[in-house]
């Protein structure tokens, strides 16, 4: 749940009050017949880890995905940070929410907390290699996973496509760490959609799923239905996220997207929301 995208919630897990608007919102999934929920966290706190860990048992969904999104947005801590103990702090915050998802058996997103300059500099390289390399190693020690999103070159300078992605997993031997792909970002950056997923299927960790103008499926001019039946095509076992903007309203999104994807079938891959 990102303050920009998905399900906004102000002052999330900060209130009471925004603990039972959370509530109402997974039992929202639910009713429009998502598996489980994404979060976008920025805090360890366990008790308030626990918390949020029953509310989604309670509600019969599952816990797909933490993005680390708000740990740049927010805490602006990020793994390209020139000052050491930042980074140090960065890598910490990631590492935490990967033994909270390995409970869960989760994915962890690393987006923009990777940091978003350009990797033309070696001390800039190193640095990036050496938290990535350092988180991948915790995930694989607590059977977690981890998935580098591609994201385009307006909001980042760096690991822009699926290509891109694969070749820094390749390159530091990542062994816990896969790609997260995103339809909205994709149009954007790749040649072909289909022909990505079909390239990089053995790589894929998370899916996410928005219109062309990152509106739910249906809004815009992308056939997300075709590309979900693509992933069906290729044996995908993964979470298919939708990642959209609360447009035309935040209930509106999710139901518009609970209804797409009920009328293309996702079959064999499961959903989630927020």
């Amino acid at each position: 749940m990102s303050r920009w995208l998905g399900y906004p919630i102000p002052g999330l897990f900060e209130t009471t009050e925004s603990f039972a608007e959370f509530e109402n919102a997974l039992a929202l999934l639910k009713e429009n017949d998502f598996d489980g929920v994404e979060l976008n966290l920025h805090f360890s706190d366990n008790s308030l880890l626990t918390r949020i860990q029953n509310s989604i048992q309670e509600s019969g969904l599952k816990l797909a995905a933490i993005g680390t999104g708000l740990l740049y947005a927010i805490e602006h801590l990020s793994f390209t940070d020139p000052d050491p103990a930042r980074r140090v702090r960065a890598v910490q915050a990631v590492k935490d929410l990967v033994s909270f998802a390995c409970k869960s058996d989760a994915v962890v997103i690393l987006g923009l907390v990777r940091g978003s300059c350009a990797l033309t500099q070696d001390s800039v390289k190193n640095m990036l290699d050496r938290c990535l390399v350092e988180c991948d190693s915790v995930a694989e020690r607590c059977g977690g996973r981890l998935a580098i999103e591609a994201i385009n070159r307006y909001e980042t300078q760096s690991l822009n496509s699926a290509g891109d992605v694969a070749a820094m997993i390749d390159r530091l031997k990542l062994k816990a760490t896969g790609i997260l792909l995103d339809t909205f970002h994709m149009n954007i950056e790749e040649k072909s959609i289909e022909s990505t997923l079909s390239q990089y299927i053995s790589k894929l960790e998370h899916f996410h799923i928005a219109d062309s103008n990152r509106w739910p499926p249906g809004s815009g001019h992308l056939d997300v239905g075709a590309l979900l039946t693509r992933l069906n095509s290729l044996n995908y076992k993964g979470w298919v996220s939708a990642e959209t903007l609360p447009r035309p309203t935040r209930d509106d999104a999710v139901k518009q997207t609970g209804v797409y994807l009920k009328r293309v079938d996702l079959n064999r891959s499961k959903s989630s929301g927020l």
